[in-house]
């Protein structure tokens, strides 16, 4: 097997601050359009020692630590990456004996960070936790009694507890309570609605803002006259059109410069991001998916129409509304002048545009195995550059967030 063979794909770990503080990695067969997955967790840090290099992974997860499946019998060998670089994750299946327990404390005493899967209450275990940095809790399914019962067994431990499969904002909140310090799961990018409420003063300014910079009908001047009205939005802009995303030969260093030479399309597009981060109730890492969506769709555009990046690009930022302002996508897009073509690609995600902004997501989250291939190659669009393409706009994104 080559590097080539293989789709790399990550889940997010989040803090109780809701930043990225790390990933998990998984990796999926290219072969056959995707469709097999490596099943064999073992297999999986078999494949990640044999064809990924240390930069690879810091390419991937942009410097945060990788959480990595290690069975036993890779454990007994010494790891080629740098402790700082991956969190070791221990199978459920390894069975714990005297010398497997002496390996883990070789491990430790060296400097990586061990992680052990759900499995924490079966006894044989117990000679295990002491000498364990991470615990993941897989919550689904489980009551919230049942999640308590298995912290309070955890507590007498040094442990960092993380909550695994962690979809909703109401699961954030009822496992930050119970003293988790790490969550993996979706939840961020998606709504936190509370049926019956409104939309907050500073969430209705922002969307009329959104609204009126998506306006068709919106001119050069105003459009200028927006941007320059609001000096948090104007720095913002300036500062990441020349970040490394989308830097140009020559320094732009005026709203009106950006607009004369990008065009008011593009220029409206990264006002409509800058826009959004104004929501100051959300976290930094919400802006990065926004704009690791945006780049992803842009640059997969420019592969089957590049007419289409602009369109598309503004259609992958959109795309993270509902999370922004907590309501439904198709309650928000009936609130913005926004293209056919756009509308129904964010709501039904039909068309090739839907199916970019679908495949974008499902590859975000990991479940490469639920992407259309076969769609996706009838316009010309393989694994491997869907692959590459996500990491790179990943990378990319990494330095424009932090506008």
């Amino acid at each position: 097997m080559q590097k080539d063979d293989v789709l790399l794909a990550r889940q997010p770990i989040y803090d109780a601050n809701k930043e990225i503080y790390g990933y998990e990695l998984l990796f999926r067969d290219n072969e056959q359009n995707a469709a097999n997955i490596l099943c064999d967790l073992s297999a999986t840090s078999n494949v990640l020692l044999n064809l990924f290099t240390e930069s690879d992974l810091q390419f991937v997860t942009g410097g945060a630590p990788a959480f990595v499946n290690f069975s036993g019998e890779l454990l007994m060998e010494r790891p080629i990456f740098d402790p700082h670089s991956i969190v070791i994750e221990i199978l459920e299946h390894v069975k714990i004996t005297p010398s497997f327990i002496k390996r883990v404390i070789e491990l430790k005493k060296i400097g990586y960070t061990l992680a052990l899967d759900d499995v924490v209450r079966a006894p044989q275990y117990k000679p295990l936790l002491p000498y364990i940095d991470i615990v993941k809790v897989d919550i689904l399914g489980q009551t919230l009694s049942d999640i308590q019962n298995t912290v309070d067994y955890l507590k007498p431990f040094d442990l960092t507890l993380l909550a695994e499969k962690v979809e909703t904002h109401k699961e954030f909140e009822a496992c930050k309570a119970m003293g988790f310090q790490l969550f993996q799961g979706y939840f961020l990018a998606k709504p936190e609605i509370m049926h019956g409420q409104k939309l907050a003063t500073n969430q209705i300014a922002v969307l009329g803002l959104v609204a009126e910079l998506q306006d068709p009908t919106t001119d050069v001047k105003r459009i200028s006259d927006i941007i320059s009205q609001d000096p948090v939005i104007s720095y913002k802009l300036l500062r990441l059109i020349n970040s490394a995303a989308y830097r140009r030969t020559k320094e732009i260093d005026s709203i009106n410069s950006a607009v004369a030479l990008l065009g008011i399309n593009r220029v409206r597009s990264w006002a409509t991001l800058l826009a959004l981060s104004k929501l100051d109730n959300k976290p930094d890492a919400l802006q990065y998916i926004a704009i690791v969506r945006a780049l992803t769709c842009e640059k997969l555009a420019q592969q089957i129409d590049p007419s289409m990046q602009t369109e598309y690009y503004t259609s992958g930022l959109l795309s993270c509304l509902d999370a922004f302002f907590d309501v439904p996508i198709v309650e928000l897009i009936e609130q913005i002048p926004v293209k056919e073509s756009m509308r129904e690609a964010l709501i039904d995600r039909t068309g090739p545009q839907g199916l970019i902004i679908n495949s974008t997501l499902l590859f975000e989250q990991g479940r490469v195995d639920e992407i259309d291939w076969e769609g996706l190659a009838e316009i010309g669009l393989d694994p491997q550059l869907i692959n590459d393409t996500y990491y790179e706009c990943s990378a990319l994104a990494a330095e424009a967030s932090g506008f």
